[in-house]
């Protein structure tokens, strides 16, 4: 596919460009429906001229419905979408990039999806989807699959197509307690999302993050609580996102005192409950029942999901413990990485 597409970028360069701009604006429809021609403009950088023009092709063809409500894909429209998605990788160069930043960081495998979820929302989805797909790859019969919370692995669960597979012996469990935030992005919810999607086994882990040591010492002699940690420290895949040390502190509710140890520190990056500097070095543990870092380095295949350039940095900090797995990424960190990797040679 990638030799086809540059003979063709050769032939034909600005049927391609034409090409590459249909496929942006259904996409963009798809992502936002229904929507109006001004407001895709906006979102997608694309004349609202041009925009009328291409959507008016896009609507003869069947692609597309117009109503007063907006624009909205058609059932023809989705299976063109699905099918230019291998063409639009390489037509931007997505391999050689993705072979660019496994290169630099080590890792087993990188998948990058286009766009940048730190100006495009909607790009998080994509990431989920790819990560979904990464995820399904990689469970066997008798493994266990450890999960953490929050609005990464809400995408990856959310975005799972139900398999044709019947698994056995094959169980889900958080990867670590629940944060106070919205319930649909608690590692509880989405651990039982992914358990009703495979028809698989789940526990769940029913104490909040960051309890006290004698708190978490207690809970940590409940029968219950028991069973789920001995299943966590057998996981054969963690899927987790990857932070920005600030955000992940704030979205904690951290004091003060403790954003400030973490600028002393020069903290970038939290993943798992861990913070880390630039150097990959560990600055602070959260106090939490859940899964050790060295388990994820020594035994779990590690699944690692992050959207947006502001995210680059974290992701390089973070390097030494995906090195043995996956890293699921969009354009923009792609692209950033690689700027953090030009700057540190020169």
């Amino acid at each position: 596919m990638e030799n086809i597409v540059l003979t063709l970028k050769q032939i034909i360069p600005k049927e391609m460009e034409i090409l590459q701009r249909r496929y942006t604006i259904l996409k963009g429809i798809h992502d936002l429906q229904p929507v109006g021609r001004r407001s895709l403009s906006q979102r997608i950088a694309i004349s609202e001229k041009i925009i009328r023009n291409e959507t008016e092709y896009l609507k003869s063809v069947g692609y597309i419905l117009v109503s007063g409500s907006g624009m909205q894909i058609t059932e023809s429209g989705l299976i063109i979408l699905e099918e230019l998605m291998e063409v639009m990788y390489h037509m931007r160069g997505l391999h050689e990039i993705e072979e660019e930043v496994r290169a630099y960081l080590g890792c087993a495998k990188v998948v990058v999806v286009p766009g940048d979820a730190s100006e495009r929302e909607e790009v998080k989805e994509n990431i989920g989807k790819a990560a979904s797909e990464v995820l399904l790859k990689h469970i066997r019969n008798d493994c266990i699959i450890a999960l953490t919370g929050g609005s990464t692995s809400y995408h990856v669960i959310h975005a799972l197509k139900k398999p044709n597979v019947t698994y056995e012996n094959v169980l889900v469990v958080p990867a670590r307690g629940s944060l106070r935030n919205h319930v649909e992005y608690q590692a509880n919810t989405i651990v039982s999302m992914l358990a009703n999607k495979l028809g698989i086994g789940y526990h769940l882990l029913n104490i909040p993050d960051n309890l006290s040591k004698k708190a978490l010492d207690s809970v940590r002699e409940e029968p219950e609580i028991g069973a789920t940690i001995a299943c966590l420290l057998k996981a054969n895949l963690i899927l987790f996102g990857i932070g920005n040390a600030d955000e992940m502190a704030k979205r904690r509710n951290s004091d003060e005192q403790f954003m400030t140890f973490l600028h002393d520190k020069q903290a970038v990056a939290e993943a798992l409950g861990y913070y880390f500097n630039k150097n990959g070095e560990i600055v602070y543990t959260s106090r939490s029942i859940g899964i050790k870092l060295e388990h994820v380095i020594q035994s779990a295949y590690p699944i690692a999901v992050a959207g947006g350039s502001k995210k680059a940095e974290a992701i390089v900090a973070v390097k030494d413990i995906i090195k043995k797995g996956s890293l699921i990424i969009d354009e923009g960190a792609a692209n950033r990485i690689l700027e953090i990797r030009q700057n540190s040679l020169t």
